[in-house]
């Protein structure tokens, strides 16, 4: 399973900045997954010019800005609430969004001109959106499997996300625990809907990065994330859908927890855990994936990345449950030597047990 975005144009020989069409990057899509021969990947490469400029410029704002051709988080604009104003998000998640949050940080929706104001995000929700689904149906079509039916994050995550950026959330996580657990449940169930429109698939996931639980003891994690996550994910299966989450840096403090989550649908994408003790621990609640080393795979031969993947073969693919996927995105060119990567996945797409 590849997890690559900003590489994909890298391998395939291509500078980032001539590709200025979706047509173009359906192309460098095409090239890199003829040649690698994956299984799938959750989503293909989002050029940061083509996915994330043009709503930005549309709606006047929004979290990450686009310089160079790399996207960036502009801080200003996720510390967009303070904390005295939980109470009025809990009551109505929804209304809160839409007439106090996002106004402030988009200026269309500033605009006094409704008529001006409705095209606009017409053309950025609507307009932008069909173009990004037309690409991903084309990546489809010449080969690319993708896993990804919609991309969301738990509720708290969303608050840290979108609200209260880091310094924030755990400034809240200490001082008002029980506002933050109630913030995470009244957006669960305002995410209730939106997973009830999205179509589940046997061959397709929602796609989950978690962020936060990483840097949060047990005891915190307990009481301000965990109630709206398992709620998250019990709804989510509940309604038929396969969940990838994706567990960003290390998640052995809360495997205990995870072992909790529904023992069916849900695959978790481990980054810097080991992948033996993950199998070991998780193996019975979920299929796991990572273990394929980006530092190996820049620096090292051919040989050790091949006898890398054979043993990361022999020791967790008994029993099913496994993808081997990079520990990392693959993001820049030192994530990865290309023949590396293709000696790799000529290697695992001919392997057999």
């Amino acid at each position: 399973m590849l997890s690559a975005d900003d590489y994909y144009p890298f391998y395939a020989g291509v500078e980032k900045s001539a590709v200025t069409s979706y047509d173009m990057a359906t192309d460098v899509v095409a090239k890199v997954s003829d040649d690698l021969q994956f299984d799938t990947t959750i989503f293909p490469w989002l050029p940061a010019n083509l996915f994330y400029a043009p709503k930005t410029r549309i709606l006047g704002g929004g979290t990450y800005v686009v310089r160079n051709f790399e996207k960036m988080q502009d801080p200003e604009k996720v510390r967009i609430m303070g904390p005295e104003e939980y109470p009025e998000l809990i009551k109505d998640p929804n209304t809160y969004l839409l007439e106090t949050v996002l106004p402030r940080r988009f200026e269309v929706l500033q605009d006094i001109n409704p008529e001006e104001k409705y095209n606009r995000i017409v053309e950025a929700v609507l307009g932008e959106g069909q173009k990004f689904s037309n690409y991903m149906q084309a990546c489809e079509e010449k080969g690319c499997h993708l896993t990804l039916s919609g991309i969301m994050v738990n509720p708290v995550d969303f608050l840290f996300d979108f609200f209260r950026e880091f310094t924030g959330i755990v400034s809240d996580i200490k001082r008002c625990p029980e506002l933050v657990r109630d913030v995470g449940l009244a957006i669960l169930e305002a995410y209730k809907p939106i997973i009830r429109s999205i179509k589940p698939a046997s061959d397709k996931a929602i796609f989950i990065p978690m962020h936060i639980p990483a840097f949060l003891s047990p005891r915190d994690f307990e009481k301000t994330y965990w109630p709206s996550f398992k709620g998250f994910a019990e709804y989510m299966v509940e309604q038929g859908h396969n969940v990838v989450y994706y567990f960003e840096k290390k998640y052995g403090h809360l495997f205990d927890y995870l072992q909790d989550l529904p023992k069916k649908g849900i695959i978790g994408v481990f980054q810097e855990d080991d992948m033996r003790l993950v199998k070991k621990k998780l193996g019975s609640s979920m299929a796991v994936a990572g273990g394929l080393s980006t530092t190996l795979m820049q620096h090292g031969t051919k040989e050790e990345c091949i006898d890398h993947v054979k043993g990361l073969i022999q020791d967790l693919c008994p029993g099913g449950g496994y993808f081997i996927t990079p520990d990392t995105p693959m993001m820049y060119p030192v994530d990865g030597r290309p023949e590396n990567l293709k000696a790799v996945a000529d290697y695992i797409r001919d392997c057999r047990l």
